[in-house]
């Protein structure tokens, strides 16, 4: 796991301010840093800190967790270390035995308490794969109870689907139904070995064995149901229509971002001031972020329609899974996920991840009938001038101005400005990278049978050029029409570390990777990428030093 991640996932356990999730991630994140420098000192000192601001050792994720006993090991502090270790072994049945009997905890291999920890520790690996299917099948069937309760009442349709897979980290796939070749423990989940080149490990719709199925990553299975009814409600929607899910490239523009910072702060204020304010200062705020969300719109115009088809898509997805999930304060829920998209470095995709819970749950308490079926375009800024202001929604300079104070303008304008420097030099260094050196260009032939998995965080826009992913993974499904498959190495997968281009041109797609610095039969090696070549593909060389992929 990389650093990055590893701080990413540190900070996503908690559930506490965004100053005091701040606060712990800083000084982790030192603690770590110091620990790699040797300076262990300071680094048990800032982790010790660190348990502190979490309120205990229980409230810390586990790879933090072994990050500490590391440290503690480090300063030969037994009592410390073995308390955290203890702690995961029977507590949380850690399992991870090879990162337990490596450096730097060997030093304690002579103690009988140390024994007994990675004794309980093997133990837990070898009962692991057990109790994993006990929990798949519970966190199924409980999602499965949730939309059998609501029975198509929240849309007017059945959610829940039994093309339903769940995909865990050692390439397994689970259902609640009979596939080909399943083994089963009780005839309620059935399991089996994922088959090469089938599906890729990521929450999304897909095909297996020529249908349609949702999936969902094992990993995401610990947050109320909300993954499960997402992903079914995507395969729901398919049905009724086919929207384009495309990023939107102005977001990412700093007027763009400072508006859309500013609806977030508004609908952030309009979720709490739900449970703490009255109706009309709920409305005020709503009025505010609609006010932010037109202004942009009227900006960008040109982008309207393909941002709210995008909106209808995962918007109404992830509204679908937090309002049917076990979640007991929704509109607490929905303020995390602003928030955590707010955190974002990039906006172009993640926006309606946020937007689509927020506005729907206020409609909701509005008590609007705002639902009118599945094969329409949702746009949220028409929904609330035809609902509940029921006109167009016509402000003074001054009003603007006074809402841009009460939502944070300062601090967001301070904060989108520093960013746009440094967003300056990021697109510097990728068209030098990708635009003005020589590069490896490779075709996507038949781009339906062509699968990306990114983390959307991880990606920048060349203005007419294309977009930029720090973090992607492509795989093949056409059976050798397209070049190969290609990943991104974890170690440098962040933005201004790594990164390939892509790009449409004349209806056809291609990908732009930096020169390879080995080539060995069909692996192409790069800085930060490695590419396997399907039979049949070739490279040649091109003019000023450029390569290509071509089909031989």
């Amino acid at each position: 796991m990389n650093k990055l991640y590893s701080l990413f996932l540190f900070l996503m356990y908690f559930q506490v301010s965004f100053a005091q999730k701040t606060d712990i991630n800083t000084i982790y994140t030192s603690a770590i840093a110091n620990y790699d420098t040797k300076n262990y000192q300071k680094s048990v000192v800032e982790f010790t800190k660190v348990i502190e601001l979490a309120n205990g050792i229980e409230k810390l994720p586990n790879h933090a967790l072994l990050m500490g006993a590391n440290i503690f090991t480090k300063n030969n502090d037994e009592k410390q270390t073995f308390r955290i270790l203890n702690y995961l072994a029977n507590e949380r049945l850690y399992s991870e035995t090879e990162k337990i009997i490596q450096q730097p905890f060997n030093v304690w291999k002579n103690k009988k308490e140390f024994q007994q920890i990675l004794s309980k520790i093997t133990h837990n690996k070898k009962t692991l794969p057990a109790r994993n299917r006990i929990l798949i099948q519970n966190k199924l069937l409980e999602a499965k109870a949730l939309l059998k309760a609501d029975n198509g009442k929240l849309w007017g349709h059945q959610i829940w689907n039994d093309s339903l897979l769940v995909i865990d980290f050692e390439k397994n796939i689970y259902s609640l139904v009979k596939i080909p070749n399943v083994k089963s423990d009780n005839d309620t989940l059935y399991y089996k070995v994922m088959e090469d080149n089938t599906l890729v490990f990521v929450n999304t719709t897909q095909k297996y064995k020529g249908k349609e199925y949702a999936t969902v990553l094992f990993n995401y299975l610990h947050d109320n149901s909300s993954t499960i009814i997402h992903e079914l409600f995507h395969l729901l929607h398919h049905k009724f229509k086919k929207l384009n899910g495309n990023s939107i490239d102005y977001l990412d523009e700093t007027t763009a971002r400072i508006l859309l910072r500013l609806e977030y702060k508004a609908l952030t204020n309009t979720l709490t001031a739900i449970h703490k304010s009255t109706p009309e200062e709920v409305k005020k705020y709503l009025k505010d972020a609609v006010l932010f969300r037109k202004k942009r719109q009227q900006l960008y115009s040109q982008y309207l329609n393909d941002e709210l088809e995008l909106e209808t898509l995962e918007g109404l997805a992830n509204y679908t899974g937090f309002k049917l999930s076990s979640y007991k304060n929704k509109t607490k829920k929905a303020i995390r996920e602003i928030n955590e998209r707010e955190q974002a470095k990039t906006y172009t995709r993640p926006f309606a991840y946020a937007t689509g819970p927020a506005y729907g749950l206020i409609f909701d308490y509005f008590k609007i009938n705002w639902k009118n079926g599945l094969d329409k375009i949702y746009n949220f800024a028409n929904i609330y001038e035809n609902k509940i202001l029921n006109s167009k929604l016509h402000v003074t300079e001054k009003y603007f101005n006074q809402a841009k104070l009460r939502n944070n303008f300062l601090s967001i304008h301070k904060e989108e400005r520093k960013r746009e420097e440094e967003q300056k030099k990021l697109v510097e260094y990728y068209t030098e990278l990708l635009i003005n050196k020589p590069t490896l260009k490779v075709p996507i032939t038949d781009f339906n049978k062509y699968t990306k998995t990114y983390n959307m965080n991880g990606t920048i826009v060349l203005k007419e050029k294309g977009i930029v992913y720090s973090s992607i993974k492509g795989k093949d499904r056409s059976n050798g029409k397209n070049f190969g498959d290609f990943f991104i190495h974890k170690q440098k997968d962040t933005l201004g570390n790594a990164g390939i281009l892509s790009y449409e041109k004349g209806g056809s797609n291609y990908f732009v990777f930096p020169l390879p610095i080995e080539v060995n039969e069909r692996k192409i090696i790069g800085e930060f990428y490695t590419i396997q070549l399907n039979p049949n593909w070739k490279l040649i060389k091109t003019k000023n030093g450029n390569i290509e992929i071509i089909k031989k």
